[in-house]
This record gives C-alpha cells, sequence and structure tokens, in this order.
C-alpha cells in the first residue's frame, strides 16, 4: 500500500495519495482504494475520512499508457468500483487539495463529500483534449454546478483556481496556504464534534434522497466509452499524441 497510505488517529482515517511524482494512478493502484475505504468502513469510531496528498499536486490523473483498447476496460471498471463505493459510505469524505488537480484527481476529489483547497489549487479536466470524456465527472458535474458550468469544464478542457471553483460550488472551503492545515482541522472538527451513530444516518439518508441516480448514470457513461468513445479514431489519436508529446491531429471520425 506505498502509492496509497492509510493512517487511523482517533476519529479520522487519513487516506494519503502517495506516488511520485504526480500521483498518477494505475489499475493496480485503483483497486486498492475501494479496499482502504472497505477496511475504514468497518473501523468502529471513525467519523470522517480525508484524502489528501504528499506530492506536488493532489492528483494528475490516471494513466494514460493504459488508455488502450486492451488494457481501457479493465482500468475503467477499477476507477468506476472507486466511486461506487464512495456513494456506499456513511463516513462523510473530505478531500483537503492543496495544489493542482486534474483529469481523474479532480475526481476522485470532487466526489468527495466535502472538499477544502488552498488558494493556489486549481481543478481541471482535460480529457476532451486527448480525445477522451471524463466519465464520471459527466455524471457528477451537474449535481453540483448545474449543466452551464459542467459543460464548460468538460468541453473545453480549461483549468479553474480555487475561488471559481468556491463561487460555483465545486468546492466548500478555500483557504490561505499558510494556515490551510488549521483552517482544514476547523472544518473536520465540527463535522466529528456530532454523534457518529446520526452522522451516518444523515450522510446515507441524503444520498438515498439525492443520488439513486448516480449508479445507473455511471454505468450508462461506461457503456458509452466502451461501445462509442474508443472505437473513434480522434480517441485513439489524441492518446497517441499525449504519448508521443505532439499535438493531435483530428480527422473528424
Amino acid at each position: 500500500m506505498q502509492n496509497i497510505k492509510l493512517d487511523k488517529a482517533g476519529e479520522i482515517a487519513k487516506i494519503t495519495l502517495s506516488k511520485p511524482p504526480l500521483n498518477i494512478f494505475g489499475t493496480e493502484d485503483l483497486r486498492l482504494l475501494p479496499e482502504i475505504f472497505d477496511e475504514i468502513s468497518y473501523e468502529p469510531g471513525i467519523k470522517a475520512i480525508t484524502i489528501e496528498s504528499d506530492q506536488k499536486v493532489f492528483s494528475a490523473g490516471v494513466d494514460i499508457a493504459e488508455h488502450s483498447k486492451n488494457n481501457m476496460k479493465l482500468m475503467l471498471k477499477a476507477f468506476h468500483k472507486v466511486f461506487f463505493k464512495m456513494l456506499e459510505l456513511e463516513i462523510p469524505t473530505i478531500s483537503l487539495v492543496k495544489s493542482s488537480c486534474i483529469g481523474g484527481g479532480c475526481e476522485l476529489a470532487l466526489f468527495s463529500d466535502f472538499v477544502l483547497a488552498s488558494q493556489k489549487a486549481y481543478f481541471s479536466q482535460p480529457e476532451i483534449k486527448i480525445g477522451c470524456f471524463p466519465s464520471v465527472s459527466l455524471v457528477y458535474f451537474p449535481y453540483i454546478t448545474g449543466h452551464k458550468k459542467a459543460l464548460e469544464m468538460i468541453l473545453t478542457g480549461n483549468k479553474i483556481l480555487a475561488e471559481e471553483a468556491l463561487g460555483c460550488g465545486l468546492i466548500n472551503q478555500v483557504f490561505p496556504e499558510e494556515n490551510f492545515d488549521a483552517k482544514a482541522q476547523e472544518f473536520i472538527d465540527s463535522i466529528i464534534f456530532n454523534s457518529p451513530s446520526v452522522l451516518k444516518t444523515t450522510l446515507n439518508t441524503y444520498k438515498k434522497l439525492h443520488y439513486p441516480e448516480i449508479r445507473k448514470k455511471l454505468a450508462c457513461s461506461e457503456k458509452a466509452y466502451f461501445e462509442e468513445l474508443i472505437h473513434l479514431e480522434d480517441a485513439g489519436e489524441g492518446i497517441r499524441s499525449f504519448l508521443e508529446k505532439r499535438p493531435p491531429v483530428w480527422v473528424g471520425k
């Protein structure tokens, strides 16, 4: 579990993304996360789960080298299993984002129940620029930003800074870099002060009320990825161009 670390300190389970230099995760790394969430969920007394990074970015997403037709199904299924497991959690998840948060890393952070960011953090879904789409954000972003901003982020791939992310509802709080840890702890304390049984019941009820269709929509997004997107010539060109470090040459097919 070297690339993804788990520490438990009192009422908080701390997940640290720790794969140098950019927290780019492959299929085997992704398979660890649901196992970690399972382990935490059976641990009595845990009131909050934090997700953070000890690298220079929060995460630059998943390994593009594994985006071949042969490997893609395994990777995407492992990736989606992370989010299916997060939907089941009855313990609040809190992402602590101090720097750049890109692609699949952005999806992981923003899918958490709460996102706390430093002023120098930014968020980006650049998949469209390499002939792909962000399968989780395609489903989830409209829930938190509405359709206009969701489509803007997905179809432009442009990054948005922490203050803008706060303004459009992507994240909960922005703190100055110099006192981020203290401010984040204050926020976490305001949650774990409460009854663990009431927290679990409330979060579980909230998810049942407001997210009942997310599983179905993720399955639909996954199906479109497998049956449509990866068969496009431009999707293949986008991945090749990224790996070959050159601009893509789109043919419109």
